[in-house]
């Protein structure tokens, strides 16, 4: 009897110990699966803001490649000495008109990153208001020296608050576009 018993224990034994393996392992795989996710999400957070900090670089980029007759115009208008003759300021207003539908023409033409999927609806909005500042500063060239333009400081003010809200929700500090967009 005591022969036919040692077997029976033996496999009770062995089955016992690999109902217990297995349960540890299910236990080591639970555990791990939250730091998993969190690595994920933190991994994910990162790729955010690397996406967005590129990005910001990238419409800053694209802005200040055109800009610059218009920024030219501005100033050479508000000269008191030097200034340029009426030809010459007339042939800058044309083309700070068509540096400023460039730019407009340009931002309409960018391309949200596949990272930034999750804010693309908030990004395209703020770059829809800084197409539009540029379209009415186009509109609106004045040969005026200190001429203000109201609806086009009031676009771009909207696209950095759009911006800025994106950031601060990816944990960013939110960005001056106005201090890089300029020459």
């Amino acid at each position: 009897m005591k022969k036919l018993m040692l077997p029976f224990f033996l496999l009770s034994m062995s089955l016992f110990i690999a109902a217990c393996s297995s349960d540890e392992g299910s236990t080591e795989e639970k555990e791990t699966e939250p730091e998993a996710t969190e690595e994920s999400a933190k991994s994910d957070e990162m790729d955010m803001k690397t996406a967005l900090l590129d990005y910001q670089m990238e419409i800053i980029d694209t802005v200040n490649a055109n800009d610059s007759a218009i920024y030219a115009f501005e100033t050479a208008k508000a000269k008191e000495e030097e200034k340029p003759s009426a030809e010459e300021i007339a042939k800058m207003k044309t083309d700070a008109e068509a540096a400023a539908k460039k730019v407009a023409e340009d931002v309409h033409a960018l391309e949200v990153p596949a990272a930034l999927d999750a804010k693309k609806e908030e990004i395209q909005g703020a770059l829809d208001d800084l197409a539009k500042s540029y379209e009415t500063r186009a509109a609106n060239l004045s040969d005026e020296a200190n001429a203000e333009y109201a609806e086009s400081d009031e676009q771009f003010a909207s696209f950095e608050e759009k911006m800025a809200a994106v950031y601060e929700e990816a944990g960013l500090t939110k960005p001056s576009f106005a201090a890089d967009i300029v020459d």
